[in-house]
C-alpha cells in the first residue's frame, strides 16, 4: 500500500539530546482527543511499541494525566514500528492520546532509547525536564513542572508536519524457518536493536552484541576478532537455540575460560521465589519493565532476570550456595542504590548480595578450523 509519509518536526531551542534541536517523527497517526487547548507549556514524548505490554499500561497511565491536565500538557505516544501495524493495534486497543511514528528510528536512536517504556518531558523551549519510565512520572511531578514552566506555545507551531515523498511500506517479513541470519552492509548500530514479531525475536547489531545477548553475558565477557565482528540481522523463533544456530551458520566456535575480577556475588542457598501471579502484563507482551530504579519481570527465569541485573550494574553476577531452578517467576528488584538493592533482594527473595572479587566466565569466538 502506498502511504504518504510526513516529517513531524518538533522545533525546540537548545534541546540537549539532539545537536540540530529537532525531534523527527515520520507520520501522524492521530492527534490528541484529550487536549482541549491549542497551546501547551509541557510536552511528554512517550516511547512505546505494540508488542510491549508495560508500554500499553504506561500509555493508559499517561492518558489519565492528559485527561486531568488537558490545557497545558500534551502527550505524544511514539512508536518506530510500521504505521500499518500501529493502526491495526489501535483498532483493537484505542487510545485518546496523540500517536506518531518514528519509522526510521531517528528519535529513538538520538535519545539512546534501549528499554521500553521510556519518556521525556520537555518545556516549550525544548529543555528536557525529566526522563525515565512514564509510570514513574507522578501527578506531583507534573504539577511541580507546570508551576515552573508557564510559557506556552501553539501546538501546531511546536508540532509541524511537512509532506515528503511517497514511500511503500512493505509487509513485515517473517521467515519460514526457526532461524535466519542476514549480513547487513553499510550500516552500523551503537547498541543492539531488539524487537519482536509474531513468534520471532529479531536482533540487529554486530556479532559480539548479538551473541552476548543470546548467551546472557556482558559484552565485556566476550572477545570477538574485528574481522569476525560483522553486522547482522537475526530472526530467532522463541524457544529455539539461537546461539547454536548462529555459531553453526557462521562456522564459529565458542571457547570459555575463568577470569578473576569484580562481581556481584549472590548467595541463593535460602532463596524464596515469587510465583507467576504477582505481575501480569498479558500474553505476547514484553517480559521486562526496566527503568532508572528497578527491574520488573513477568514470567521469566532466574537466569534471565540476573542477566538484566548484570546489564544495569555492568558487573558479572555469580551465584553460590545452591543451583537456581529453571522455572519462570515474577520479579521486582531495585538496582539504583546498592544498599537498597541488598535489602530488597534479601527481604523479598532471601538472596544475600555482596560486591566481591570472584571468578566468572569469559568467552572467545573463533573461526572453526577446517
Amino acid at each position: 500500500m502506498n502511504l504518504v509519509k510526513y516529517f513531524i518536526v518538533i522545533f525546540f531551542v537548545n534541546l540537549p539530546f539532539l545537536g540540530n534541536s529537532q525531534i523527527r517523527f515520520s507520520e501522524t497517526i492521530q492527534s490528541s482527543k484529550l487536549a482541549t487547548d491549542t497551546q501547551a507549556s509541557l510536552f511528554f514524548v512517550d516511547f512505546w511499541a505494540t508488542w510491549c505490554g508495560p508500554c500499553v499500561y504506561a500509555s493508559e497511565y499517561l492518558g489519565v494525566l492528559q485527561k486531568q491536565y488537558p490545557d497545558r500538557f500534551y502527550v505524544v505516544s511514539l512508536s518506530q514500528e510500521n504505521p500499518e501495524i500501529v493502526k491495526r493495534f489501535l483498532k483493537r486497543k484505542p487510545t485518546d492520546l496523540a500517536v506518531s511514528i518514528d519509522y526510521k528510528g531517528e528519535t529513538f536512536k538520538a535519545n539512546n532509547t534501549r528499554t521500553l517504556p521510556y519518556g521525556l518531558l520537555l518545556n516549550s523551549n525544548g529543555t528536557v525536564l525529566w526522563k525515565g519510565s512514564p509510570t514513574d512520572f507522578k501527578k506531583a511531578d507534573l504539577e511541580h513542572f507546570l508551576k515552573q514552566n508557564s510559557k506556552q506555545k501553539e501546538v501546531n507551531k511546536v508540532l509541524k508536519v511537512q509532506k515528503i515523498k511517497e514511500e511503500v511500506f512493505k509487509a513485515d517479513y517473517i521467515p519460514s524457518a526457526d532461524f535466519e541470519i542476514k549480513r547487513i552492509k553499510n550500516e552500523s548500530f551503537e547498541t543492539i536493536v531488539t524487537s519482536s514479531i509474531g513468534d520471532y525475536i529479531i536482533y540487529k547489531g554486530d556479532l559480539k552484541s548479538i551473541i552476548a545477548k543470546e548467551k546472557r553475558i556482558l559484552e565485556s565477557q566476550l572477545q570477538v576478532a574485528p574481522e569476525l565482528n560483522k553486522t547482522y540481522k537475526v530472526y530467532i523463533k522463541k524457544g529455539s537455540n539461537g546461539l547454536f544456530s548462529i555459531l553453526d551458520e557462521l562456522k564459529l566456535d565458542l571457547f570459555h575460560s575463568e577470569t578473576q575480577g569484580d562481581v556481584i556475588l549472590l548467595d541463593i542457598s535460602n532463596m524464596n521465589y515469587w510465583d507467576t501471579q504477582q505481575i501480569d502484563w498479558g500474553k505476547n507482551t514484553a517480559e521486562y519493565l526496566i527503568d532508572d530504579s528497578q527491574i520488573q519481570g513477568d514470567n521469566v527465569t532466574f537466569e534471565d532476570v540476573m542477566f538484566q541485573l548484570a546489564s544495569v550494574l555492568n558487573l558479572p553476577v555469580v551465584t553460590k550456595g545452591a543451583d537456581a531452578d529453571t522455572e519462570k517467576h515474577d520479579w521486582q528488584i531495585h538496582h539504583r542504590f546498592y544498599n537498597l538493592m541488598q535489602t530488597d533482594l534479601e527481604d523479598t527473595y532471601g538472596i544475600k548480595a555482596s560486591k566481591d572479587k570472584g571468578s566468572f566466565k569469559t568467552y572467545t569466538i573463533r573461526k572453526k578450523t577446517p
